[in-house]
């Protein structure tokens, strides 16, 4: 049987002869190589008349379509249209990035790659029918069950919360985590923890930083993940070339010795890093939970458009990423010059293009500084550095029990850790 691409686009359009093959048929004109007028042609006459066109009138129109070809089984022909139609989509997408393989062939590579997952992703039968009696969720439900019961009894990857980690369900597949403070307060922190927390617990992780290079990150995370190892190194130390027990960092870099966790501070070939880019990461080293610091500095494909609609099509593009390669996706950016008071979790309002993040995300925390009572501006500043107020503003997944918390945050030796029974006083 004869399978070219006129064969079976003909058999594609002689076989729309009734409702049902018709709506079977998900493509549009643009998918046909060659008959694609004759396709719009069908939908118009049935449109127009509420009957399909014989055979006879669509030869009579369109005299090249072959009229044998109407003995073909459409399922048959709908089969092989799809193969077509694929081919070319993906022949277009590496023929597009041949001159930039030349200029730059590490983008093109990036570039290739998310072009080809997008492909993936569209022509995957990921639309799957909700069948009635099927079983395979209460598998599901019990394997659920047993993931709880085993080690900390947490579903999906822990947090650097209790409030949300007591509740049994941690970070899930898809989920995007938006996080917001004032400068200065610790976002970088506060997302080397989650990265460090999640490694900590056998979770491959991707760390994105925007505004430091790795090796500020990487001594970061070595007072972070020592400190949840239980060794306790300074920061300062580490970063000034200050005395240390050098046997026992050395103890630790060998213990901490794994792969789980990936960081990146630029992309090669690139001047910044985008979404393109970090889509590309994401799939290439199949993270189990990618944090982004500093996702106001992440770029999208088009720069000509405006900022809303660039901060638009980022926000969005890290939650169908995340639920793409069903990934949590954890991002930081800062709150503007409107949250003048270091001591108030900053809304949403007062963060740059806030609305669009809050309402992609599936969780929102903000965080301030901890005002001390005491008149004593020295002690107030004391106060600031030790401890943090979080506020979760949106909780997508039900409800916690509690929406503001307090952090321990003596950041120089990594001790970072919730304390849900400090009252810090104040009321948000």
């Amino acid at each position: 049987m004869a399978n070219n691409v006129e064969f079976i686009e003909s058999a594609i359009i002689l076989n729309l002869d009734s409702k049902i093959n018709l709506h079977a048929f998900k493509h549009t004109e643009k998918d046909f190589a060659v008959y694609g007028k004759s396709y719009t042609f069908v939908l118009n006459h049935f449109d127009k008349y509420g009957v399909f066109p014989s055979t006879e009138t669509l030869v009579e129109n369109f005299p090249h379509i072959d009229r044998t070809a109407n003995s073909v089984d459409f399922k048959y022909a709908l089969d092989e249209f799809k193969k077509q139609v694929l081919q070319r989509t993906v022949r277009n997408a590496v023929n597009s990035q041949i001159n930039l393989i030349e200029e730059n062939p590490k983008k093109a590579i990036t570039n290739l790659m998310v072009d080809l997952t997008d492909i993936e992703i569209v022509y995957d039968e990921d639309v799957q029918t909700y069948d009635k009696g099927d079983t395979s969720r209460l598998s599901e439900w019990r394997q659920r069950t047993e993931r709880r019961q085993m080690g900390d009894g947490l579903m999906g990857v822990p947090t650097s919360f209790q409030t949300i980690n007591t509740t049994g369900v941690g970070w899930m597949p898809g989920e995007l985590v938006a996080m917001f403070a004032r400068p200065t307060i610790g976002k970088t922190w506060l997302c080397v923890h989650a990265a460090a927390t999640a490694v900590h617990k056998g979770h491959r992780t991707l760390l994105v930083s925007t505004e430091m290079p790795r090796t500020a990150i990487n001594m970061r995370l070595d007072v972070v993940l020592a400190k949840l190892m239980g060794y306790n190194f300074s920061h300062k130390a580490l970063r000034h070339g200050d005395t240390i027990d050098e046997d026992l960092y050395e103890q630790f870099l060998k213990e901490s010795n794994t792969e789980s966790l990936l960081v990146c501070d630029h992309i090669s070939g690139q001047m910044g890093i985008s979404l393109e880019s970090i889509a590309g990461l994401v799939r290439k080293h199949n993270p189990e939970f990618v944090v982004i610091d500093g996702v106001y500095l992440v770029a999208t494909s088009d720069s000509r458009k405006a900022a809303w609609e660039q901060s638009h099509a980022l926000f969005y593009g890290l939650k169908n990423l995340a639920t793409s390669t069903n990934t949590p996706i954890m991002v930081s950016t800062q709150a503007t010059r409107d949250a003048a008071n270091m001591f108030t979790p900053p809304r949403a309002d007062q963060v740059a293009f806030g609305d669009a993040l809050i309402r992609a995300a599936d969780v929102a925390i903000a965080m301030c500084a901890v005002a001390n009572d005491s008149a004593d501006g020295s002690l107030m500043q004391k106060a600031a550095d030790t401890k943090r107020l979080v506020q979760f503003q949106k909780y997508r997944d039900g409800e916690l029990p509690r929406d503001t918390t307090y952090m321990e945050w003596s950041v120089n030796n990594g001790d970072i850790k919730e304390i849900p029974d400090y009252d810090g006083g104040g009321d948000f």
